[in-house]
C-alpha cells in the first residue's frame, strides 16, 4: 500500500487572498500528489508529468521535478526522440507508466537547452568549484544539495524540540574567533571603521545564552585556510556551522544533547529520505552513527594510542588531520575527544580546574576519513581569567574590549556549546571525497569559483 499525505502545507509560502483562492490552490495541491501517487504505482497508469532531463544514458532517463528525481526506461519511437534531447531540456509528457517503463505518447519542448553533455559528474573538484553550475542538476549533486537542506530542517527541529531558540546570525562585528587553528579573518572598511567577517560566533553565542539559556545559529562563517588546507579535503573557506550554546549546563550534558541530535537526525533521514543515499552509504551510516553510547577519550590518552601506531606527535598542539582519522578508523564509530591542551585552543575555553593545563572541550572524530565533524567547550566567563587566557595566547586583549565590559557586568553567564559543521556532515553522509562536493558555492583554499 503506498501511503501519501497533503494539507495545506502543500501550497508552500503563498497565501490566499480569500477562502476560494485557498481552497483552490488545494485542490491543485491534491492533484499534484494523485499523479505521484499514479507515477509511484506498479500498476500501468496514464500520467502527465512536466520535468526536467537530469541525465539519460542508452534507453534510460532520469527525469527531475520539485518531488526530486524519477529514473524511467523508455518506450516507443516517441519516447526514443526525447531521448536525443539535451540534458536540462524542460519537457511536457504525456504517456503510459508501467513499473519502471514509461511509454511516451506525446510531448513539448518547454524550455531547450544547448548542453552538450550530462552522462558524467565533476570528479575533480576543482572542476566542480569553477562550474557548480552545470552539475547540481544532475543525480549525484542534486542529491546532494538536497541532503543539505532536509539535514538543516531536522537538525533545526531537533533543537527546537529540546527548548532552544534560534538566532539570526550576524556577518560582520568588531573583532571575531582568534582560535582558528592556521587560518586568518577578513577584514573589511566600512563607514571610516575597520570590522571583520565572522569565523565564529563564539562570542555572542555566550552573550545570548546567558539571556535566552539555549540559542542556536546557522552561521555562515569565512576563514582564510592556507591553499595547502585544499588538499585535506575538508576545509572550505566558507561554510556553515551550527552553532548550540546553552547556559548552566556541563560537558557531560552538552556532549550527551550533541550525540542525541546526531543520531535523532541520521534515524530520521535513513527513516524518510533514504532514496537520497546510495544502499552503501544508508548501510554503512546506520552501522556506525546509529550504535550504542559513543566512546569518549582523552588527548592524552589519543596521544598515547597513536604514539603506540608509530605517529610522532608534539604534546600540547593539535591532532594533525592523519591523526584524526586514524582514531576514527581505530573505533569504527563516532568517537569523542576531550580536553584539549589550553595552549591549543583559543581563550574563550575555560581551563578544568582539576587537570591545570587542559581544557572543558571536546570534538567529535567520525570514520572513513572524515575527522573532526564538531567541536565544543565550556566557555570561561570570569573575566579576569579572560584577560589572562587572552593575553596568554598572544591576543591583546584591548581589541576584545567590548566582550570583555560585557563580562565584566555580570551579562555573561557559564555556559558549554558546540558547533556542526552541516558541509562536513553531508560529506560524512555521502561518503565525498572532498568537503567543496557539499555545499552549492564552494569556496575552497586557494579556489574560488564564480
Amino acid at each position: 500500500m503506498l501511503l501519501l499525505h497533503v494539507s495545506d502545507t502543500h501550497l508552500g509560502a503563498t497565501r490566499p487572498g480569500n477562502l476560494r483562492e485557498r481552497e483552490m490552490g488545494f485542490y491543485e495541491a491534491f492533484n499534484e500528489v494523485v499523479d505521484i501517487a499514479k507515477i509511484s504505482s506498479s500498476k500501468p497508469c496514464q500520467v502527465k508529468i512536466l520535468a526536467t532531463i537530469a541525465w539519460k544514458s542508452g534507453d534510460s532517463i532520469i527525469l527531475r521535478d520539485v518531488s526530486g528525481l524519477r529514473e524511467f526506461k523508455i518506450k516507443g519511437s516517441v519516447g526514443r526522440e526525447i531521448l536525443r534531447l539535451p540534458c536540462e531540456t524542460s519537457i511536457y509528457v504525456e504517456g503510459l507508466v508501467e513499473g519502471d517503463y514509461l511509454e511516451v505518447n506525446k510531448y513539448e519542448v518547454i524550455y531547450p537547452s544547448k548542453l552538450e553533455c550530462c552522462e558524467t559528474d565533476a570528479e575533480d573538484v576543482r572542476e566542480y568549484a569553477f562550474n557548480y553550475h552545470m552539475y547540481v542538476g544532475r543525480p549525484r549533486c542534486f542529491k546532494v544539495i538536497r541532503t543539505i537542506s532536509i539535514l538543516s530542517y531536522l537538525i533545526r527541529n531537533a533543537l527546537i524540540f529540546e527548548g532552544f531558540t534560534e538566532l539570526q546570525p550576524p556577518i560582520l562585528g568588531w573583532k571575531s574567533d582568534p582560535g582558528l587553528r592556521g587560518a586568518s579573518k577578513v577584514k573589511v572598511s566600512l563607514y571610516g571603521s575597520e570590522y571583520e567577517l565572522h569565523s565564529s560566533l563564539i562570542m555572542y553565542k555566550q552573550i545570548y545564552a546567558s539571556i535566552f539559556e539555549k540559542i542556536f545559529y546557522f552561521a555562515r562563517n569565512i576563514r582564510v585556510e592556507p591553499a595547502e588546507n585544499f588538499y585535506t579535503g575538508r576545509h572550505l573557506v566558507e561554510f556553515t556551522q551550527v552553532d548550540v550554546e546553552e547556559a548552566f549546563t556541563s560537558m557531560q550534558e552538552s556532549i550527551s544533547l550533541a550525540e542525541s541530535i546526531l543520531k535523532k537526525v541520521v534515524k530520521e533521514f535513513l527513516n524518510n529520505h533514504a532514496d537520497l543515499l546510495d544502499s552503501s552509504r544508508i548501510e554503512w551510516l546506520d552501522r556506525t552513527f546509529l550504535t550504542e553510547k559513543y566512546p569518549v577519550i582523552t588527548y592524552e590518552e589519543a596521544v598515547d594510542l597513536l604514539t603506540q601506531h608509530g605517529f610522532e606527535l608534539r604534546r600540547g598542539c593539535e591532532l594533525p588531520h592523519n591523526a584524526e582519522a586514524f582514531l576514527g578508523e581505530y573505533y569504527g564509530t563516532p568517537v569523542w575527544l576531550t580536553g584539549f591542551p589550553s595552549t591549543a585552543r583559543g581563550f574563550y575555553y575555560i581551563e578544568n580546574a582539576e587537570k591545570p593545563g587542559y581544557n572543558v572541550d571536546w570534538n567529535l572524530i567520525v570514520p572513513e576519513g572524515h575527522g573532526e565533524v564538531l567541536d565544543g567547550g565550556c566557555r570561561e566567563y570570569r573575566v579576569e581569567e579572560l584577560e589572562k587566557r587572552i593575553k596568554s595566547t598572544g591576543e591583546n586583549p584591548s581589541e576584545y574590549q567590548w566582550f570583555l565590559d560585557i563580562v565584566s557586568k555580570g551579562y555573561v553567564k557559564p555556559t558549554c556549546g558546540w558547533g556542526l559543521g552541516l558541509e562536513r556532515l553531508v560529506k560524512t553522509f555521502h561518503g565525498l571525497a572532498h568537503v567543496g562536493f557539499a555545499t552549492p558555492h564552494p569556496r575552497l583554499p586557494g579556489v574560488i569559483g564564480p
